[in-house]
């Protein structure tokens, strides 16, 4: 019988032996494709090979040229209904504007002297005011106001609001009172507008007569707070010397004859493109946008080259082909052209000009009392019915990338830097650009786009103190001096920072394994809460040790898979 048995028994060895042999392949198969699986993981997500993108050395060494470059000229007092009004400030905010240019028009506030009352509508003349005010703070957006018209008691009979005051005192006591009730919250105030044309000053062209009004205005603003930032009334541009007007070179010459250099901290002017695109050469002959440069070199040549030149109004006319030529005040472009030139002139000036700050576009949206009939209604960017147009989506493209933070330091009034609430600035010499902002209103907040794995806050040489709420992309922030609060939101505790503190780390270590990617961080100030901010500083400090860890496991996977194939039973 044995003979018949051994076979049987070999039979078994050699199924048994070959079940093992191919549970050993089908073990080594499934773990290289894990681990070349792992392997691709890593690669894909981890990305080692991507290029970290960096802050262009800014150009800007100026204190008011260190600022989120784009505004808008707004019409918000005239809306009066209050939803249209936030929905104009909400579609600015979203666009990434940082400013608005709004009339803050004193025949309205003070229709008799002293009195601030309006009859028409039996309330406080300030109201509406007050809430554009709050609103823009709301969004994170600052006000540029524009002060003039002047009001019937305050000028001769029979003549328009356009006239300046018979007494330039009237006027410096109404920017003396809008001050102080906007202390720290609308510092930045422009004196009058256009007064080289007639038309915007009585009817005739007098530079000394500005030159008063602007030094009186500016010794009053001052006087109430040393903090607040004048800026000059724009010129229009023209080349016509006549009763009705003076190009814009020749007044400004006589204002700095006449001494009117010391009564201003900003230059304001307006850059309208006409039908050339924002490179056009300039020409004293010639309006375009680069017809600035002109009068930088008249500010070089009186000794004003510390100043930064804000541009009051600037853009296009996108009126249709089928309008007159004679009613092309200020010619056509397509709107494609609108809406290519608008950014693309604000991103030349930013390389080109450093001397160049906030450039208001003119305008954001008008309320209905413009008819398409006239040319003035095709500048806007947004229609009456809330509609962007072409050069809105353009401008907000550029707008918001602006306001996104690589890694680099930032001024406290740049793009990335959003301030929500009441943070007015301080001047400083002690600080990094001469100034800084700083807020004690609790329920205060900041709010930085970046991309990158680090943030640190620049601190200016005052002591925080109170509390500073802090979330990354949402969530409360963790880490190295971060404390929760008994309804667990993550806190720094300022005041228990060592005295002389001028760094403190935000985000530290945050996606550092991975691709730069964009973040989000706020900072909220709690109650009985004081901070100063002077900038910021984004950095991106990549690590690989967990893509070796990841990649190391792969590799010994795959090692591990070709030893289980090469066995033999």
């Amino acid at each position: 019988m044995s003979h018949t048995v051994a076979p049987q028994q070999d039979i078994r060895a050699g199924v048994r032996t070959t079940r093992r042999s191919c549970a050993g392949t089908i073990t080594a198969l499934i773990l290289l494709i894990a681990s070349l699986g792992l392997e691709a993981w890593n690669i894909y997500v981890r990305a080692p090979w991507a290029p970290v993108q960096e802050r262009p050395t800014p150009i800007q060494t100026i204190t008011f040229a260190q600022v989120n470059p784009y505004g808008v000229n707004t019409f918000l007092a005239d809306d009066v209904e209050p939803w249209k009004r936030e929905k104009t400030m909400e579609m600015i905010a979203a666009a990434g504007i940082g400013w608005i240019k709004q009339g803050f028009l004193w025949s309205e506030i003070e229709p008799a002297r002293g009195s601030h009352w309006d009859e028409k509508w039996q309330q406080d003349a300030w109201k509406k005011y007050d809430e554009i005010v709050a609103l823009a703070e709301r969004y994170g957006v600052r006000i540029i106001a524009r002060l003039d018209h002047t009001p019937a008691w305050a000028r001769p009979p029979d003549t328009t609001p356009n006239t300046p005051p018979t007494d330039p005192e009237d006027f410096a006591n109404f920017v003396a009172t809008f001050v102080e009730r906007y202390r720290g919250r609308v510092q930045f105030i422009q004196i009058w507008n256009e007064p080289n044309l007639a038309v915007e000053w009585g009817g005739r062209v007098d530079p000394a007569g500005y030159a008063r009004l602007l030094e009186a205005a500016y010794r009053r603003a001052k006087a109430v707070d040393p903090n607040v930032v004048i800026l000059s009334a724009p010129m229009a541009m023209t080349t016509e010397h006549s009763d009705r007007a003076m190009p814009e070179l020749d007044y400004w010459r006589e204002l700095y004859r006449l001494g009117a250099g010391a009564y201003f901290d900003i230059m304001s002017a307006s850059a309208y493109g006409l039908d050339q695109p924002p490179t056009a050469e300039p020409h004293p002959d010639r309006i375009n946008v680069r017809r600035i440069e002109l009068l930088r070199e008249l500010m070089v040549e009186f000794g004003d080259e510390h100043k930064a030149v804000w541009l009051n109004e600037y853009g296009w006319n996108a009126a249709p082909d089928t309008m007159d030529a004679d009613q092309l005040v200020w010619r056509r472009v397509t709107e494609d052209q609108q809406a290519a030139w608008t950014p693309e002139g604000i991103a030349w000036m930013r390389e080109n000009l450093p001397w160049v700050g906030t450039v208001s576009i003119w305008y954001f949206r008008q309320i209905g009392n413009i008819p398409p009939s006239d040319p003035l209604y095709y500048f806007r960017i947004v229609d009456v019915e809330f509609t962007p147009r072409r050069a809105y989506l353009t401008v907000q493209r550029d707008a918001t990338a602006r306001q996104l933070a690589l890694p680099g330091i930032y001024g406290e009034m740049e793009a990335p830097i959003v301030a929500f609430g009441t943070w007015p600035r301080v001047s400083d010499q002690r600080a990094m650009g001469g100034q800084y902002i700083r807020s004690d209103q609790p329920g205060a907040a900041i709010e930085l786009r970046f991309s990158g794995s680090e943030v640190t806050l620049l601190l200016p040489p005052v002591a925080p103190r109170g509390r500073l709420y802090v979330e990354v992309d949402g969530r409360p922030a963790s880490g190295a001096g971060i404390q929760r609060d008994s309804a667990g939101r993550a806190y720094i505790d300022l005041s228990s920072l060592p005295v002389g503190t001028r760094e403190i780390p935000i985000v530290s270590g945050l996606g550092s394994d991975r691709p730069q990617a964009e973040h989000r961080v706020r900072l909220t100030l709690g109650s009985a809460s004081e901070l100063a901010i002077d900038g910021v500083a984004v950095a991106y400090r990549r690590t690989y040790t967990q893509f070796g860890a990841y990649a190391l496991a792969g590799l010994a996977g795959v090692a591990a898979a070709g030893i289980l194939m090469r066995r033999r039973p």
